[in-house]
C-alpha cells in the first residue's frame, strides 16, 4: 500500500487506564478482572454461534462477543463496527471496550473515530476494512500488511502509536461476498505483537461473527416495527401459540398462507411452524445459518430468520421480510447528474477497488473505467478519489454514524 506522509490534524491525548494486560502466555481476563479458562478455537466458534442465534441487540451482541474472543486471542481491547454491505462504508462503531480499558476517554474516543475514518477513506493506508473485505481470508495484522514497518501506515503514526496500542489485528466479517461488520483488536506495547496463530484463530470464527451481526441487525429492525424497511416479527411460545405479531409481519404471513390467516385463532403458515420446531429441537447446537429459510410466495421470495432469545423456555422469535436486493448507495450522485454506471463506479471507488478491479467487477475495459472516473470528477468538482469519497459518501454517512441512526435489516441507515 502506498505510504502517505501527510499528517492528520486530529490529536488524541492518551488516556491513563489502570487495565494491566495478562500477557500472551497467561489466561484471558474478563471485564471483572478475573482470570478465565482458555478455550479452543472450536469451542469459541460454538459459543459465538450460540450467541448469534439469540438475536441480541447490536451493542449487547458486541459486548458479549468481546470477552468470549479474549478466551482465545489475548488483547487489551477491541472496537467493533458495522459496515454497509453494498458500499463497505462504516455505519456504526462500538468503542466501549477502548474506553472501559483506559485506552481512550469518552471525549478522546470521538477524536479517535475521526482519525479512523480518515485513515480508512481519505489517505492511502494498509489493512483497511474495505481491503480486508475483498480478501479470500479477511483477517490481517498491521505488522504483516506493512512487512514489519508499521510506521509506513498513517493509522499507526497518527492513531495507534500515540494512543499506546501499536499492535493491531483486524478482520472484516463477510457472508457470500457481502461485508456486515469489522473489528479492530488492540494490544499495548508490553502485551506484544499478534501472531499468525491469533490471525488464524480469528479467521476461523469470522464467518460465525458475520452471521451473528446479520442476525442482530434483523432483530433490531424487527423490534422497532417501523421505518423505511421494517421487517415483521412473530413471537411464539413453547406450544407455538402466538404471543406477538407486529404490523409489518401480517401481509407477509398472508403471502405465505394459501388462505387468509385467522390471527385471532393463532393460525400460522407451515413454514413458520416448521422453522420454530427446528430451532427449538436443535437448541444448543444449531448455527445461525441453519435458523434461516427463504420460501417462495405469490409476491416473491420471503426470508424467515428464527432465534431462541432465552434458552430453555421454548419461546421462538422469527423475523419475516422480503428477500430483496440492495438499494442504490446514495441519491446525492443522481443530483449531480451522475449516470447509473457512474454510480456503480463511484461505489466501487469508495470500497477501495483499483481501476483494474473495477473493470473486472463491472466487465468493462480499464480505459472505459478511467473515462467514467474522469466524468465523475468533473461532475462532482473533485480532483482525487479521496475527495470524491469525502464529498459524496462521508458527508452523508458520518452524520448518521454520529447520530446513531438505526440500521435496517439490510445494514443500511433506516431513513424514514
Amino acid at each position: 500500500m502506498e505510504d502517505s506522509r501527510a499528517p492528520l490534524d486530529v490529536s488524541i491525548p492518551r488516556a491513563r487506564g489502570s487495565f494491566a494486560h495478562a500477557g500472551a502466555a497467561l489466561a484471558a481476563v474478563d471485564n471483572a478482572g478475573m482470570a478465565s479458562p482458555r478455550w479452543s478455537v472450536d469451542r469459541l466458534r460454538e459459543e459465538i454461534e450460540l450467541l448469534g442465534a439469540r438475536g441480541l441487540p447490536r451493542d449487547e451482541y458486541f459486548a458479549a462477543l468481546a470477552p468470549r474472543l479474549r478466551r482465545v486471542i489475548d488483547n487489551d481491547a477491541s472496537c467493533w463496527h458495522t459496515l454497509d454491505p453494498h458500499t463497505r462504508l462504516l455505519t456504526s462503531d462500538a468503542p466501549a471496550e477502548l474506553i472501559e480499558r483506559g485506552i481512550y476517554t469518552a471525549q478522546t474516543a470521538t477524536a479517535a473515530g475521526e482519525l479512523l475514518v480518515r485513515s480508512e477513506y481519505l489517505v492511502p493506508d494498509s489493512n483497511t476494512f474495505a481491503e480486508l473485505a475483498a480478501r479470500r481470508v479477511p483477517v490481517g495484522t498491521l505488522d504483516q500488511a506493512t512487512r514489519g514497518r508499521p510506521e509506513r501506515s498513517a493509522r499507526y503514526r497518527d492513531l495507534l502509536a500515540p494512543s499506546g496500542i501499536p499492535h493491531e489485528l483486524r478482520a472484516a466479517f463477510v457472508i457470500r461476498g457481502r461485508v456486515w461488520g469489522a473489528v479492530h483488536i488492540a494490544r499495548r506495547a508490553q502485551s506484544g505483537a499478534f501472531t499468525q496463530h491469533d490471525a488464524d484463530a480469528l479467521a476461523r470464527v469470522a464467518g460465525a461473527i458475520a452471521n451473528g451481526i446479520r442476525a442482530s441487525l434483523r432483530f433490531d429492525a424487527a423490534r422497532r416495527g417501523s421505518g423505511a424497511e421494517a421487517p415483521g416479527l412473530i413471537v411464539v411460545d413453547a406450544t407455538n401459540a402466538v404471543e406477538l405479531i407486529t404490523a409489518p409481519a401480517r401481509p407477509l404471513l398472508d403471502a405465505l398462507g394459501s388462505d387468509a390467516l385467522a390471527y385471532e385463532d393463532g393460525a400460522l403458515p407451515a413454514a413458520v411452524l416448521a422453522l420454530a420446531s427446528h430451532v427449538r429441537a436443535s437448541a444448543g447446537r444449531a448455527a445461525v445459518e441453519s435458523n434461516v429459510v427463504t420460501v417462495p410466495s405469490p409476491s416473491g421470495w420471503i426470508t424467515l430468520h428464527a432465534s431462541q432469545p432465552t434458552a430453555g423456555d421454548g419461546r421462538i422469535a422469527i423475523v419475516i421480510e422480503p428477500a430483496s436486493g440492495p438499494r442504490s448507495a446514495t441519491l446525492r450522485l443522481e443530483i449531480n447528474g451522475v449516470t447509473a454506471r457512474e454510480r456503480e463506479v463511484a461505489t466501487l471507488l469508495a470500497r477501495g477497488l483499483s481501476n483494474t478491479d473495477i473493470a473486472e467487477t463491472l466487465v468493462l475495459s480499464p480505459h472505459t473505467v478511467s473515462d467514467h472516473i474522469k466524468s465523475l470528477f468533473e461532475k462532482l468538482g473533485v480532483a482525487s478519489r479521496q475527495e470524491l469519497v469525502a464529498r459524496v459518501f462521508l458527508d452523508e454517512y458520518l452524520p448518521e454514524v454520529v447520530q446513531r441512526t438505526p440500521l435496517t435489516s439490510a445494514g443500511r441507515f433506516d431513513r424514514v
